[in-house]
């Protein structure tokens, strides 16, 4: 391990032991703030609430495009913490060279390894244009540093956009949107002898459930998008009654869908809505929705200027091909997941995915940024127990980023 690897690692190890669990962010980004500025470079926070706080950096050097780069500072829930092999915060490494932590995958090493990258890139000036570093609070749940970033005008003259999520053997250019609603009932309490002097807040909201249900299933069912496939929807959590001989008053489901571009959020919201609109105009009905969750889906080129840089500039790192990842993957597993090479038949190529990302929020309103969404990981350990990587894999992206960023800027396309 050389000094610069040693840094690396250094920091990737720091930021796992930051507790940053869905909160907390400020203590991510003030770190990031003080190692950039270590180097040189300067950054700026942007307050989201208290104690979270989104990171801005940028360089440049000559006139030319503008790219993006991005990743966010807080992980999800340890769950039992009882139940890891390694404190979920201890960024323990083993004998076998593999971190332990929740971050590690998903997603503080792909986050360390863009600063790193943008760090030997200002020291090296292999770059034309600009490189501005946006780490986001809140993508776990929310989105809500990315929504707030586009809001203020960060977005507005990026070329291109590198989201470094554990994508390692795929390039992610689209994905399913997801949109999280809850429909409130509500009724009048009595006694369960005496139903007719209460309103039953479930049966009300049993009658929503099961027509928004079959309305969304039966639309998206009949509208198929030829990348992404159909718009999903489930219920997925319910509430209601406070006692068995109670009449409820109360009650309510929330619900997620994972939309396609053809069958979108602001189309499923409104279908919801007309459905309750028209059960509140018969007797008995008081039926109200909130959206909780907003991100729509989101599509860019395949073939963008881009995901070529990375194709280019990844061809000759055996170790970031996607046989010799499935392999190392599979030694940090205990498991031979060779067979799931025959899902990437040419390589690493241009995939999609139905789970979302902070490009929903970043790509709201443009529909001409180049996309790419690649990073260091290990993605069947994203938001599980034992979440870890091989260092290794840590080292190689950075090397990767710095060409891949080069690449891109450097490009007439």
């Amino acid at each position: 391990m050389n000094d610069e690897q040693r840094t690396a690692l250094t920091l990737l190890c720091d930021l796992i032991k930051i507790d940053s669990q869905n909160d907390h962010e400020a203590k991510v980004a003030l770190h990031l703030q003080q190692f950039l500025a270590s180097y040189g470079i300067s950054s700026k926070l942007v307050e989201f609430c208290e104690g979270r706080s989104s990171l801005v950096a940028e360089i440049h050097h000559g006139d030319g495009k503008t790219l993006a780069i991005s990743g966010h500072l807080d992980v999800v829930s340890a769950g039992d913490v009882s139940l890891w092999t390694h404190p979920p915060f201890s960024a323990h490494i083993d004998d076998d060279g593999v971190l332990w932590g929740r971050g590690a995958s998903d997603m503080k090493s792909g986050l360390a390894a863009l600063v790193m990258a943008m760090i030997h890139l200002n020291e090296t000036k292999n770059f034309t244009g600009t490189i501005r570093l946006m780490a986001t609070v809140g993508e776990e749940v929310g989105e809500y540093g990315s929504q707030q970033l586009t809001k203020l005008g960060y977005m507005d003259d990026v070329d291109g956009l590198l989201i470094a999520e554990p994508c390692n053997v795929g390039i992610i250019h689209a994905h399913k949107g997801s949109l999280n609603y809850k429909v409130i009932a509500k009724g009048m309490a009595a006694h369960s002898s005496m139903p007719e002097l209460g309103n039953n807040a479930i049966e009300q909201l049993n009658d929503a459930m099961t027509q928004i249900t079959a309305d969304i299933r039966t639309k998206a069912d009949a509208i198929t998008n030829p990348l992404l496939g159909n718009t999903l929807h489930n219920i997925t959590l319910i509430q209601g009654g406070t006692q068995v001989n109670s009449i409820p008053d109360h009650a309510e489901f929330e619900a997620n869908a994972r939309t396609v571009p053809e069958y979108d959020n602001q189309t499923v919201i409104h279908d919801i809505q007309a459905i309750i609109d028209t059960l509140n105009t018969q007797d008995g009905y008081e039926l109200s929705l909130i959206i909780t969750a907003d991100q729509p889906p989101v599509y860019a080129a395949p073939d963008s200027p881009l995901i070529h840089s990375i194709i280019n500039s990844t061809q000759d790192l055996p170790r970031l091909q996607v046989p010799y990842l499935l392999d190392s993957m599979g030694q940090v597993l205990n498991q031979d997941l060779s067979s799931l090479a025959q899902k990437f038949p040419k390589g690493l190529a241009p995939i999609t995915a139905s789970g979302t990302t902070d490009a929903a929020q970043f790509l709201r309103h443009q529909n001409d940024v180049d996309l790419a969404v690649y990073g260091p990981g290990i993605p069947m350990l994203n938001h599980k127990i034992d979440e870890r990587i091989n260092i290794g894999q840590y080292f190689d992206f950075i090397d990767a980023y710095q060409a891949i960023i080069a690449n891109y800027l450097n490009s007439k396309s």
